[in-house]
């Protein structure tokens, strides 16, 4: 199956800077030189660029993904960012890890875990792989919008596609890792904007319930507006993202908002970030 080679929507913008800034967050707090992340990617749309900002930061990346064209079309995107030489990718058919104990800074992914066969068998990879940091996102099924997306699915016949529903649990997330001798370190919500995690644009949604409403939905303008291709990611350039984040700050309330419940209520995905027990930042 080809790799998607384009990101559409206002939702996955959003969610890409989202990323995009809590890393650069985390890797100014952390030592984060060595990485490796895998072995899916969970933001729809291009595959294997979430690791992008850690490398402009100086990072080394090791990139596992679970289809052969998508990793040749991530590194077709890093050399034209200029990263190739701190990128390392690499197919992995069963979604394992296999690498070295103990070999990386931080070990990482995001929305992965609900899609593999074994999610405990891979947090026990991921913590045996890192030397310091292990960083779990799962979606957020706390998320208002979740029970309707939920809905969504069933009436509109389409068969749910975002992986086992246990496994969005942030804290048995923390439990799992915390059985591997790491301690929790930040609690993290990211891809906090007011609409609900959907699909579809929110217009499609609601003409699902409401068949009247089909008749008026049309072509999205945010869909046409907010697609890029693998040749032209605004994201990592620094002067496209700042006009982006300019363009976009009014959505962004949530994600900037001090209060956790508020925030916990809008976020579309959870993070636990846990430390190896006995190392300590420099």
């Amino acid at each position: 199956m080809p790799a998607v080679d384009r990101d559409t929507g206002l939702g996955t913008t959003y969610e890409r800077i989202a990323v995009a800034r809590l890393l650069d967050r985390l890797a100014a707090r952390y030592r984060l030189d060595r990485v490796l992340e895998g072995p899916t990617d969970g933001i729809t749309g291009i595959r294997g660029l979430n690791s992008v900002p850690l490398a402009q930061r100086g990072a080394t990346v090791e990139l596992l993904l679970g289809d052969a064209d998508e990793v040749a079309l991530a590194r077709r995107v890093w050399e034209r960012l200029g990263l190739s030489d701190r990128l390392t990718a690499r197919h992995s058919a069963d979604r394992t890890l296999g690498v070295e104990p103990r070999s990386y800074d931080l070990v990482w992914n995001f929305n992965s875990l609900p899609q593999v066969e074994n999610p405990e068998g891979l947090i026990d990879e991921m913590c045996e792989a890192s030397s310091r940091h292990v960083l779990v996102f799962v979606g957020n099924a706390r998320n208002y919008g979740f029970p309707i997306h939920r809905l969504h699915h069933r009436v509109a016949g389409e068969a749910w596609s975002h992986g086992d529903v246990a496994m969005m649990d942030a804290g048995r997330v923390a439990g799992m890792i915390e059985k591997c001798g790491f301690r929790v370190v930040e609690r993290l919500l990211v891809d906090t904007p007011w609409w609900p995690d959907i699909d579809s644009p929110i217009e499609e949604v609601a003409a699902t319930f409401l068949p009247f409403l089909k008749r008026f939905v049309g072509g999205s303008k945010r869909l046409e507006h907010y697609t890029w291709t693998a040749d032209d990611l605004p994201y990592f350039d620094p002067e496209r993202r700042a006009a982006l984040e300019r363009e976009l700050r009014r959505h962004f309330l949530i994600e900037r908002a001090s209060w956790f419940p508020l925030r916990s209520l809008f976020a579309h995905h959870r993070g636990i970030l846990a430390e190896r027990k006995g190392t300590r930042e420099p």
